[in-house]
C-alpha cells in the first residue's frame, strides 16, 4: 500500500463534501449521515476496494479503526477521508510519501474523525496521541508530519498547517487522553 498525505494540504474537505452531498443525493443519504462503503466504491467506480476492518496494512504496520473498513480510492483528490462507519484512502497518493508514520498519521486522523466527530484539531489530537502510546510516532516523527502539514492554508475547517502542528505538539506532549 502507498503513502497517504493531505493532496493539496488537506484542501479534501471542500470536495469531499461535495462528494458526500452527491452521493447523498444520488443514492440517499443513511440516518448516519452519509453513503455505506458499498454505495461509495459503486458511486466513484474505478478500481475502488474495500479492507475489512482489521486487514489493511502500510508499510507492513497492521493499521485498524476499531471496526470500520477502509476503501482505497485512487480516485480521491487528497491522501485521505472519511464518512461516518469508513475510511478512504489514496494509495496513489501515499506512495509518495517516504515516511511510514507520516501515512499512519494520516489514517490515525482519518480514524479520529470516526471517534471524535468533523472537528480536525480534535482528530490531529487523536492522531498523535494514538502514534504516541502506540510507539510509531516519537517527536522527531511528530516534526515529520509538522513538515508534512506545513504548506496547509487555512480554511473553513482546518488551521493553517503552522497553527495546526503547535496544537498537535501540545497535544502530543498531554499525557491525558482527548
Amino acid at each position: 500500500m502507498g503513502r497517504l498525505s493531505f493532496a493539496g494540504q488537506r484542501a479534501i474537505l471542500g470536495p469531499a463534501v461535495a462528494l458526500g452531498v452527491a452521493l447523498s443525493a444520488a443514492i440517499g443519504a443513511r440516518t448516519e449521515g452519509g453513503p455505506t462503503p458499498e454505495e461509495y466504491v459503486r458511486q466513484v467506480g474505478g478500481d475502488a476496494q474495500i479492507v475489512p476492518a482489521g486487514k489493511l496494512t502500510i508499510d507492513g504496520h497492521k493499521i485498524i479503526c476499531g471496526m470500520r473498513p477502509t476503501v482505497l480510492d485512487n480516485k480521491l483528490d487528497d491522501y485521505g477521508a472519511a464518512f461516518p462507519g469508513f475510511l478512504i484512502l489514496n494509495p496513489k497518493l501515499l506512495a509518495k510519501l517516504k515516511a511510514t508514520h507520516v501515512k499512519l498519521w494520516i489514517h490515525a486522523h482519518e480514524c479520529g474523525h470516526q471517534f471524535r466527530g468533523p472537528d480536525e484539531e480534535t482528530a490531529d489530537c487523536f492522531a498523535v496521541q494514538r502514534g504516541r502510546r502506540q510507539g510509531w510516532l516519537t517527536p522527531e516523527g511528530l516534526e515529520d508530519v509538522c513538515a508534512f502539514m506545513a504548506p496547509a492554508k487555512a480554511d473553513g475547517a482546518h488551521f493553517t498547517g503552522a497553527k495546526r502542528c503547535l496544537a498537535m505538539k501540545e497535544c502530543y506532549a498531554d499525557r491525558s487522553i482527548r
